[in-house]
């Protein structure tokens, strides 16, 4: 039954026994039956009909209202203008249009509210996870969900410790719930084959007399700092050994030299000559520190210029020439497409010589190496592949590190410092460059450098 006939029966009813009531106790004074009877019908009829009219329309507008707020409580506040409520006078109605915008303003501010916070959250550029005071995750950015390997459901009622699989993490939260004050920890995480450095707070949401909302737990990524540091500590340390080497040497025949003065002629010069090798190394490797520290500096800039790199490719390789014809190594160069790059042909023809020099380094006697200078795309490609005896998978990534080596022993016979590949990968990364590295342990290695093709402005 509708509001309409819940209401309007029971109405009708009670108008029509005041009427009869009325009729009654009229008669009863007056006397006139006939007249009152026919005044009383008159009445009675104009009495439905006004009141039909009326409650009619206070029915259909009081069912109007209550469909609208079933719509409201539904989640659309949006009223269309065939809707009554832009045509009608009624108080009622007015004030329901103006809830109608009300509650869509205030919709319409919430939605943009979470847009803005879920922006936030999500370009905050670290981790991040909001948890409630029952121990359900409520916020997760995507940051999170790539890093831990966590698919988490804000919506469900699973707590933390269902979903995060990490152990220290959970460990974290439970201590900030426990204590309910804000814990500080530096975690090492496995994401995929890395291990990762978080700087890790967890911090409890208070409001009025203490009572906690739940927790923010936010890591911060300091990997890189952390990577930076080893580099810094190991640097010492290598700088240190390959210093001692050569100066060792230096004070042990120059003594050797002082000392024993009937060491024979053949003797001194043999002894002199090891001295002059190793002041050679010594004077290269500060010489390549130097450089290196140079090419690192902030202020370092190239001279960029449009420059055949086919043609400095070819000054590199007849510059290595004699290197190359003393292991009986063979050097094949070729060249296709446009090769103009925009780059610093002194600093390219440095990197040039260094890859060139290990690839004869590091490749047996009788052996060939190929060079390539070829346009793909965007790009110049210098590439050169040898089949020396190649670096182990893992090892790849760590041979751009300053003093890494491959084959220690054989590098150092080579006279190489260990710097050469770290000053080739800076300056590609000044060319805005990038180079790659493929390898198979004995079978050879293939180094490529892309530089951004030379395009002449109008």
């Amino acid at each position: 039954m509708s509001l309409k006939q819940w209401l309007g029966l029971p109405m009708l009813g009670t108008v029509f026994g005041c009427l009869f009531l009325f009729w009654l106790i009229i008669g009863a004074l007056v006397g006139h039956w006939l007249s009152l009877t026919l005044i009383f019908v008159l009445l009675f009829f104009c009495t439905i009909a006004i009141f039909y009219y009326f409650f009619r329309t206070m029915l259909t507008v009081t069912d109007e209202a209550l469909t609208t707020i079933k719509r409201f409580t539904e989640g659309s506040f949006n009223l269309s203008a065939s809707d009554r409520w832009n045509r009608s006078a009624n108080p009622l109605n007015d004030e329901i249009y103006r809830l109608s915008s009300f509650l869509l303003n205030m919709r319409r501010s919430f939605q943009n509210q979470q847009d803005q916070l879920s922006a936030l959250i999500e370009n905050i550029g670290s981790p991040f996870l909001f948890i409630d005071s029952h121990g359900r995750i409520r916020l997760a950015n995507e940051l999170f969900q790539q890093i831990f390997d966590n698919k988490i459901d804000s919506h469900g009622d699973l707590k933390y410790d269902q979903v995060i699989k990490n152990k220290a993490i959970i460990a974290m939260i439970a201590r900030t719930f426990q204590i309910k004050t804000d814990v500080h920890d530096t975690l090492v995480v496995p994401v995929g084959i890395e291990r990762k450095h978080f700087d890790v707070h967890s911090i409890p949401i208070r409001r009025g007399h203490g009572h906690s909302k739940g927790l923010v737990v936010i890591f911060h990524d300091i990997t890189r700092l952390k990577k930076l540091e080893k580099v810094r500590k190991d640097f010492v340390a290598n700088v240190s050994h390959e210093l001692r080497t050569p100066v060792t040497s230096l004070k042990g025949f120059a003594e050797t030299l002082l000392e024993d003065s009937q060491i024979s002629d053949e003797d001194r010069e043999k002894f002199l000559t090891i001295i002059l090798k190793e002041s050679d190394r010594l004077q290269l490797l500060i010489q390549d520190l130097l450089e290196l520290s140079k090419i690192e500096d902030e202020h370092f800039q190239l001279n960029k210029e449009a420059v055949d790199v086919a043609r400095i490719a070819q000054e590199t390789i007849e510059l290595l020439k004699e290197t190359a014809r003393k292991k009986e190594i063979s050097v094949q160069f070729n060249t296709s497409g446009t090769t103009v790059a925009s780059g610093d042909s002194a600093r390219l023809k440095q990197m040039f010589v260094n890859i060139i020099n290990n690839a004869i380094a590091y490749s047996p006697e009788k052996s060939h190496i190929s060079v390539e200078v070829a346009e793909e795309g965007n790009a110049v490609i210098f590439r050169t592949t040898d089949t020396g005896i190649g670096i182990v998978k893992e090892e790849i990534p760590r041979i751009f590190e300053r003093f890494y080596r491959v084959d220690r022993a054989r590098s150092r016979n080579s006279g190489g410092t260990g710097l050469g590949l770290a000053i080739v990968k800076h300056l590609t990364e000044a060319h805005n460059g990038r180079i790659e590295v493929e390898s198979e342990q004995g079978v050879g290695t293939t180094f490529s450098i892309y530089l951004n093709k030379y395009v002449q402005k109008e």
